[in-house]
């Protein structure tokens, strides 16, 4: 080593100075902080820097100063990834290939169509800085074509320490508009905090990381409110992907800056604590088929009760075979829905999508977070259940793949059962469908209009979920449901 290096660490720090093939190396252990100083050279000597990682850490490697191996070596950086599980990964290095992923399953996003190509053959497909990926690591390949995976992926090259800028895609015509699979392209934690170096133009404010430990479906963060579900906060581990979307997904460019400034050693996990909520929070827990889903509605003096880019965060499903919690209004779905007040907003529909039948759960936390006076509702429209949740937390239902998703609803003042069953009607909209959610056997028709009063479209009444796509232009629409029973109406926003 040419010069003093400085190594600022909060854990044990082990340094190993090893022969291997007779030439000095380093080995960085895991949960060992090392920094490389402004300024600062540090010379391996030897022909292996090899940072390790295991099970519940990941390294944290900060380089400000320069890395060389005089010796001919280069830097080496252990990934590990559990069996049969999806993993939100990235490279940490330049100039990486596919085969760091041999005898994996890796897939690419592509937005402009919304769909996802595997990445296995052949093996030198470049993986690009930034970039985002999923893989699966496997006990036994699926397909029955290749041997086990190893427990890790191990990247070699020139470790990634500086700015990363990159263009976002966003395609109007896209199912999924806007969405860019990213990822931490360093050896250290990143943090999604809005900070001025990140360059954000026309991105929403809420990042996405899955959780494949805890549940299978989307944690979330907001710089903004400094609030979601992910219990790193804002920090996005090493070698961690994770999504962001665009503003206005219409095709407006977007672009951003991942930013050597907003390194910081922390103990991220890779998502393989808890931070103080803002007022009037609602977070709710979801548990059923061995799963778990996290949804917070809340009231934020700033939002409004449509979508806001810089406090929302629209609900983003993993897969079919996720269970699904989220609110819905106005046209829109949330993971972490913030509106202006209570008095705007007393009543928020909640809807939950089951995989198979049995017992599920809701739990709620952050009744605290409002004022002593605050009287917080659930009610079940299933079964026709309103629980206090200051008195009763848990509520634990038999739910079934048959149920409307949109059974549940928050209330914020008092509710009264129905008397008239077009009360348990639901009527929302997501994107270009609308959706009517009648839990009875009826006699009658949905009539949509547009704001001028001109009908362009009816259909029959069914029980059940009836969807309805809407090719007009986008914007409000009155939704009717005429029965015997009577009418009922809401006004939807088409995207």
């Amino acid at each position: 080593m040419r010069n003093f290096i400085p190594i600022i660490f909060s854990a044990v720090f082990i340094l190993f100075l090893v022969n291997s093939y007779g030439q000095g190396g380093m080995i960085v252990p895991p949960g060992t902080k090392v920094t490389v100083g402004h300024n600062t050279t540090l010379d391996i000597g030897g022909d292996k820097l090899l940072l390790q990682d295991d099970f519940s850490t990941v390294p944290s490697f900060l380089q400000y100063g320069s890395v060389t191996f005089s010796g001919g070596g280069q830097a080496y950086l252990e990934q590990y990834l559990t069996k049969d599980v999806w993993h939100m990964v990235s490279s940490p290095v330049s100039n990486e290939v596919n085969e760091v992923y041999l005898w994996n399953y890796l897939v690419q996003f592509i937005e402009p169509t919304g769909g996802w190509i595997y990445l296995n053959l052949p093996l030198n497909i470049p993986l690009n800085v930034g970039e985002g990926y999923f893989d699966w690591n496997y006990t036994t390949d699926p397909n029955g074509l290749w041997p086990a995976s190893p427990d890790s992926a191990v990247f070699k090259g020139t470790l990634n320490y500086q700015d990363v800028n990159l263009v976002l895609s966003n395609t109007d015509a896209s199912p999924s508009s806007g969405w860019n699979l990213l990822g931490n392209p360093y050896p250290v934690a990143l943090e999604w905090n809005g900070h001025p170096d990140w360059n954000l133009n026309n991105v929403a404010a809420t990042m996405y990381i899955y959780d494949n430990g805890g549940g299978g479906n989307y944690l979330t963060w907001n710089y903004n409110l400094g609030n979601g579900t992910n219990p790193n906060g804002g920090f996005i581990a090493a070698t961690q992907g994770f999504w962001v979307r665009t503003a206005d997904t219409t095709g407006t460019a977007a672009s951003l800056t991942i930013p050597d400034s907003q390194r910081f050693h922390n103990n991220a996990t890779f998502l393989k604590s808890g931070n103080e909520m803002l007022a009037d929070q609602l977070l709710i827990t979801a548990t059923g088929n061995g799963q778990m889903d996290k949804t917070i509605v809340g009231f934020y003096d700033l939002a409004t009760e449509t979508y806001d880019p810089q406090y929302d965060g629209l609900y983003l499903k993993p897969n079919a075979e996720s269970i699904s919690l989220y609110s819905a209004l106005k046209g829109y779905r949330y993971a972490l829905n913030e509106m202006s007040s209570i008095e705007k907003c007393s009543s928020v529909p909640l809807s939950f999508e089951v995989i198979s039948s049995g017992i599920h759960k809701l739990d709620f936390s952050g009744i605290e977070s409002f004022s002593q006076d605050q009287q917080i509702y659930l009610e079940d429209n299933k079964d026709h259940v309103i629980i206090y949740l200051q008195e009763q937390t848990e509520y634990e239902f038999f739910g079934d793949p048959d149920d409307l998703k949109s059974r549940f609803v928050i209330h914020f003042t008092e509710p009264t059962i129905a008397d008239n069953p077009m009360d348990y009607i639901r009527i929302f909209s997501y994107e270009k469908i609308v959706y009517v959610e009648i839990p009875y056997e009826v006699d009658g028709s949905i009539q949509i209009f547009d704001i001028t009063g001109r009908k362009v479209r009816e259909d029959n009444a069914n029980m059940g979920e009836n969807q309805i796509s809407i090719k007009q232009s986008s914007g409000n629409y009155i939704v009717k449901v005429v029965a015997n029973e009577g009418v009922v109406s809401e006004k939807v926003f088409i995207q």
